[in-house]
């Protein structure tokens, strides 16, 4: 009976620890909106247009996450990067990212909350 206790315990348990992503990513004038269940140091991949954003959150503290960042571009079937980096992220506070493109490449616009 115990472990049943148990087990059932931590079924209920597990879902409280699923985070959502929400946000929109802007280059050169256009905006992509992206929504996802997310878990931690698990790379989600949103296609957004030509583009193509990556991401992966760790966690830091209590409300804090670590975001890894890629954004890259696909034209045809080649995919060049645009920028990557990563931020400190605090749970429930939306978040814009000003991320420098490299060299030759546009800047991005990364907006995201993340929500339990």
């Amino acid at each position: 009976m115990k472990i049943l206790l148990i087990i059932l315990s931590l079924a209920l348990a597990f879902p409280a620890f699923a985070l959502k992503v929400k946000g929109k990513l802007g280059i050169d004038g256009e905006t992509w909106k992206y929504e996802q269940k997310v878990d931690h140091n698990k790379e989600v991949v949103f296609p957004l247009g030509t583009f193509i954003l990556k991401m992966t959150l760790k966690p830091l503290k209590k409300d804090e996450s670590a975001l890894f960042y890629v954004v890259q571009e696909k034209k045809g079937s080649v995919i060049t990067e645009v920028t990557k980096g990563d931020d400190e992220i605090k749970t429930g506070v939306l978040r814009e990212i000003y991320a420098k493109g490299h060299e030759g490449q546009p800047g991005s616009i990364i907006t995201i909350r993340i929500t339990k």
